[in-house]
C-alpha cells in the first residue's frame, strides 16, 4: 500500500488521518498533516468518528526540495546489470527486500529516501535532484473588455 499524500509505500500498518474532510491512508510521517482518526462507533444509523488532534491549529506546510530524476528505475537497472548482479544480489548488498528492487525497477513504486541514499552509495550515482523554486511571474493588470462586461440576450421570435 502506497502513502495517499507522499507515495512511498508504507512498509507496516498504514495511519488512518482526516485531511480537510476526507480520510487518507498515510506513512507515519505524514501523519502530521492531518487530523488522526481514533475510532469510530455506529448507534442508530449514525456513525460516530472520535478524533485526535496531534498537532496545533496550524500545521507545518509540506516542503520538498530534491526529487528523483526521470528515469530513475533505468539508472539503477543499468548499474545493476553493469556489475551482472541479480535483482536479489543487489537486495542483499543494500539490505532490502528483492521484491522491493523490483517493485523499483519497474517504476512500481518511488522508494523512500533511505532506500536512494543506499543506492546513490553503492552505485556513486546521483538519483536525485534538486528541484528549482518556480516564482509565478507578476502579471500585468488585466482590464475588463467589454465582452467580459455585457450580456447578451436574444430576442424570442
Amino acid at each position: 500500500m502506497e502513502c495517499e499524500i507522499c507515495g512511498k509505500e508504507i512498509r507496516y500498518r498504514p495511519v488512518k488521518i482526516i485531511v480537510e474532510g476526507t480520510e487518507l491512508n498515510v506513512c507515519s510521517e505524514c501523519r502530521e498533516y492531518g487530523v488522526e482518526e481514533v475510532s469510530t462507533s455506529v448507534q442508530h444509523g449514525i456513525t460516530r468518528v472520535v478524533k485526535k488532534d496531534r498537532k496545533p491549529q496550524h500545521s507545518k506546510p509540506m516542503v520538498f526540495t530534491e526529487e528523483l530524476v526521470e528515469g530513475f528505475n533505468e539508472i539503477i537497472r543499468r548499474e545493476r546489470q553493469k556489475r551482472s548482479w541479480s535483482q536479489e544480489d543487489l537486495a542483499k548488498k543494500i539490505q532490502e527486500k528483492e521484491s522491493l528492487i523490483r517493485k523499483i525497477e519497474n517504476a512500481e513504486i518511488t522508494p523512500e529516501p533511505e532506500v536512494i541514499e543506499k543506492l546513490e552509495r553503492l552505485f556513486e550515482v546521483k538519483l536525485r535532484e534538486r528541484v528549482q523554486e518556480v516564482k509565478p511571474s507578476p502579471q500585468k493588470k488585466l482590464v475588463p473588455t467589454l465582452g467580459d462586461v455585457v450580456v447578451i440576450k436574444k430576442k424570442k421570435k
